[in-house]
């Protein structure tokens, strides 16, 4: 057959309608119409890129929550296509698009690329490239999921569809000889727990400690977790020196990131590979499926109620939801949203030729309420900041999320009960299968932190580091006196992230255009 799977991504070992598998769907292609494609990759779980070598023809799927990207260069002329964006990059000129940069203040990241004429293909799509002409379709957008209570009657069906739903996604990596990463947290518990009880050797579980910042240090809650499951712990500590050398050496990311966790994370994965494990398990997810936010019951209350504008500072983010309930747009931004629209008319302030859009406006759907926050945060885990930090691991480790599976599931829980918020399903299954401790299952939420920019703080001027972006660019991009008030907030604890968001843009610029 002339058609080749030609990167090293998994791929599905067959495609619904066709026996033989994807190469098959794949010589079938010229008969197929779109609505025959996207039934056809409705169900899949991978992705892959493939190459006709007879014909020059491409085509290519990224499935949901699949954290490798695909990425492609495309110029109405030339055509290139990749798994790495630092590969992509490779043999073309590369040129800035600034017009990435207000999603990226947003979201921490941004799906447009910052490079003229590279694009990502977006979670949920595929495209086919053939005679000098491209062509993108969706085959799964999260929409259109139906409508379950999270009521008495359906508590015992949604237990078992969660707990059948997460061991099966387990099961599916044994071969690869999986660890575990292990907070010590409700979700990574459970998740390690269930690992456990399916494997037929002690399971390897790996946690970052805090040593020198001992606020930050939850190590003794993931020993307790640990001891409970019959797991072997490996407590990795993650010291100032050790975040700053990998901070300041990082080239995972061919584009800027400013989640700090993809720094402790890249840290903690060049241990596990270090012993051996290039697949590791992960809780990410569990929050956006089953509301372990308190953010989201906060933010319901501006969808259900008429707030006084009066009550919130406009800088804040209180106040950019009631503008945006006003304007008719999603009022929610995602759990890691960082500028506000004012704070970047502040940050812009000596730019006015620098548009400032709205990158809520992507998420814009028929859900409402809870549900309609769930599909913001599912889309931006799925092809934004999660699957970013996630995928820049894949070189080291490849990190499976089993609780993205339940997405859809989660999505069509839109009315829990008052007294019966969704994170008790976990808990209840913890319990009832005799998973975890009741000191584990019922502790106190925290949330792994870094003390990042306590850190960078001390051994730089931070704004100095930011506004040498506006010397790389020639313009005045970054208005210099908001950029050393967001310093003097940061070093007394407020706008941390805002202040990180810049300083990461601003490195990353350097390292390509400086």
């Amino acid at each position: 057959m002339p058609w080749q799977i030609i990167t090293n991504l998994e791929f599905p070992s067959g495609i619904p309608k066709f026996p033989n598998g994807i190469l098959e769907f794949l010589e079938n292609l010229e008969f197929l119409g779109e609505k025959s494609i996207e039934k056809n990759l409705a169900n899949l779980q991978k992705t892959f890129i493939a190459h006709n070598a007879k014909t020059g023809e491409y085509f290519a799927a990224r499935a949901l929550f699949c954290h490798k990207g695909i990425y492609y260069f495309f110029d109405g002329k030339d055509f290139k296509i990749s798994n790495s964006k630092n590969e992509l990059l490779k043999g073309i000129k590369k040129e800035l698009d600034l017009s990435a940069l207000s999603e990226y203040l947003s979201f921490m990241s941004a799906k447009k690329s910052f490079f003229k004429s590279v694009f990502e293909l977006r979670a949920g799509e595929y495209l086919c490239y053939k005679n000098g002409k491209l062509k993108k379709g969706v085959f799964d957008s999260l929409k259109g999921v139906g409508i379950l209570d999270c009521d008495e009657k359906n508590l015992e069906f949604l237990k078992s569809r969660i707990l059948n739903t997460l061991e099966k996604q387990i099961s599916l990596y044994h071969s690869q000889n999986p660890c575990a990463l292990l907070s010590g947290g409700l979700d990574s518990s459970l998740l390690t727990a269930l690992f456990a009880r399916q494997s037929e050797q002690k399971v390897q579980a790996f946690n970052l400690a805090f040593l020198d910042a001992p606020h930050y240090d939850e190590s003794e809650f993931a020993r307790t977790a640990a001891d409970f499951t019959g797991c072997k712990l490996h407590s990795v500590n993650l010291a100032k020196k050790d975040f700053l050398d990998t901070f300041y050496a990082s080239d995972f990311n061919a584009e800027p990131l400013a989640d700090s966790a993809s720094i402790a994370l890249r840290f903690l994965c060049e241990k596990i590979a270090s012993y051996g494990h290039s697949v590791a398990f992960s809780a990410e997810g569990a929050d956006e499926c089953f509301l372990g936010y308190d953010l989201y019951f906060r933010v319901l209350e501006f969808y259900r109620y008429d707030l006084p504008q009066a009550r919130y500072p406009l800088i804040s983010k209180d106040s950019e939801y009631l503008r945006r309930k006003a304007l008719g747009l999603p009022i929610y931004g995602g759990f890691c949203e960082v500028f506000t629209r004012h704070q970047k008319e502040l940050l812009f302030a000596d730019c006015k030729d620098f548009s400032i859009d709205e990158p809520i406006l992507a998420y814009q759907n028929d859900y409402k309420e809870l549900r309609q926050m769930r599909y913001t945060d599912f889309r931006i885990a799925s092809e934004g900041i999660v699957a970013r930090k996630l995928g820049a691991m894949s070189d080291l480790v490849e990190i499976k999320t089993p609780f993205f599976a339940l997405a859809k599931l989660a999505l069509s829980l839109e009315n829990p009960s008052p007294n019966y918020k969704p994170k008790e399903l976990l808990k209840s299954i913890a319990k009832e299968q005799g998973l975890l401790s009741d000191e584990i299952i019922y502790r106190k939420k925290k949330g792994l932190s870094t003390p990042f920019l306590e850190w960078v703080l001390k051994e730089m001027d931070a704004s100095s580091e930011i506004l040498k972006a506006n010397k790389i660019l020639g313009i005045s991009l970054f208005s210099e006196v908001f950029v050393r008030e967001l310093e003097r907030k940061a070093r007394r604890g407020r706008f941390k992230q805002h202040l990180w968001s810049l300083l990461c843009f601003s490195r990353w610029l350097d390292k390509h255009f400086g």
